[in-house]
């Protein structure tokens, strides 16, 4: 039997344990709303194991998006999209230069997160995040021992970035807004943590 991840739902728990196959659980849409958003031939995996292999996070964690692949594929909708592993993808592409059937896993990913945010399924870090891009330009702003840094190395205090150049930030502002990004990020923490 594996091992639980320990997720504070019992009941995920119990269903994870479960590594049986059922097609009450599978959602083929699913399967196919990947494809779409991915643009990719998630389909075509046959579970090699070179994408996990090649992951710089999966040594460092439980994240195997191998597993992921395999959701994707049998339509496992709930299983992937609940999982908070789903979040420790750094997006490096390592998995994708290294496919040997020309799959890109990372757009796969992608696209399952895109379909978690959609049912408001995101963890409130990357939420933040967008705040901070929203109201900076950057998800990470500079700070005062960063310019430091960067004068002893002879860079320019900010770099060339809405640091530098900040009136950009209206056209960042603009996009997250167009997709809805700060409106339902700030609407999403404020329904945890209110």
């Amino acid at each position: 039997m594996a091992q639980s991840k320990g997720y504070p739902d019992e009941k995920l728990n119990e269903k994870l344990r479960d590594r049986y196959m059922r097609t009450s659980d599978s959602n083929p849409q699913f399967t196919k709303d990947i494809r779409d958003i991915s643009m990719t031939t998630a389909h075509m995996c046959f579970q090699c194991g070179t994408c996990t292999g090649s992951c710089p996070s999966a040594p460092r964690s439980t994240y195997r998006i191998r597993e992921f692949m395999r959701k994707g594929v049998l339509g496992l909708e709930n299983e992937a999209l609940t999982d908070p592993d789903l979040w420790l993808c750094t997006t490096c592409y390592s998995c994708t230069d290294r496919c040997p059937r020309d799959i890109a896993p990372t757009d796969v990913i992608m696209a399952m997160r895109n379909l978690a945010f959609k049912r408001d399924i995101i963890p409130i870090n990357f939420l933040k995040t967008v705040q901070a891009i929203y109201k900076t330009g950057h998800g990470v702003p500079n700070n005062d021992v960063n310019r430091a840094a960067r004068e002893k190395l002879g860079l320019t205090r900010d770099p060339p970035t809405t640091h530098m150049y900040p009136e950009y930030i209206k056209g960042i502002q603009k996009i997250l807004d167009h997709y809805k990004l700060k409106e339902n990020s700030d609407r999403i923490i404020a329904e945890n943590e209110g």
